[in-house]
């Protein structure tokens, strides 16, 4: 991976500058350039300075700023390639530009933030490379970013410096999912069957799949709470 460098605040980023961006990394995407990190911190920026938002059916029918982007820098990775929403790659492209986005506009942390965490998480990560033993456990740059963002997300307060270095590793191969992890798992094929999004194109949007799916979004947001109130608890304990 290429050296990250931290996100520039000062200069207040646009849509139009994001597209460019957005094309410029495509086109050394297809020269077998690594930008997957750079073209989502940029976006987190956009997310963060209000250029870009989630706002659905912007520039048309399923057309939001992620779809948008996406479509800029597949088609500059490949000129040859027909840009479907729908595919599975493309699909998984536009959901990490949307959590990109979100991360951005994460509103809990004050001025500055979250970009100042997101700076801290990649220079803490660049600092680990330059120790060789240390480098080897670490996971890509842009699944380390998207780790923080969903993590972030899930809270009301800022990760600490020792959530984001755990972050930054590889997971352990042969540990067992957690039960967050299982519940986060069915939650998700419970909202692609909703949506018709599964690979099959089954789909069942019945109250009753919906009220399965709601239940377990309450649960993982109760156990993030428990999670942010035990660590609460830690830290003031004399």
């Amino acid at each position: 991976m290429s050296n990250v460098h931290a996100l520039p605040v000062p200069n207040v980023i646009t849509a139009a500058d994001l597209l460019d961006v957005a094309q410029e990394l495509g086109k050394q995407a297809g020269q077998g350039k690594d930008t997957q990190v750079k073209f989502l911190l940029k976006v987190v920026e956009g997310g963060y300075h209000n250029a870009i938002d989630l706002s659905g059916n912007k520039f048309g029918k399923d057309i939001d700023d992620a779809t948008k982007l996406a479509e800029a820098y597949v088609k500059a990775r490949q000129s040859s390639v027909v840009f479907d929403a729908k595919a599975d790659n493309q699909r998984k492209l536009i959901s990490t530009l949307r959590t990109s986005i979100k991360l951005g506009q994460w509103p809990k942390g004050g001025n500055g933030e979250p970009l100042a965490t997101v700076n801290n998480l990649m220079t803490m990560r660049q600092k680990l490379r330059q120790n060789p033993a240390e480098a080897k456990k670490l996971d890509d740059a842009a699944n380390t970013l998207l780790k923080y963002a969903r993590a972030q997300l899930k809270r009301d307060t800022l990760l600490t410096d020792e959530e984001l270095r755990q972050l930054c590793y590889k997971k352990p191969k042969g540990d067992a999912p957690t039960a967050e992890e299982r519940i986060e798992a069915t939650r998700k094929l419970l909202d692609k069957l909703i949506k018709g999004d599964l690979p099959d194109g089954a789909q069942d949007n019945s109250s009753d799949v919906i009220v399965a799916r709601d239940s377990l979004t309450r649960r993982l947001i109760a156990i993030a709470k428990a999670k942010g109130t035990a660590k609460q608890g830690g830290t003031n304990a004399p």
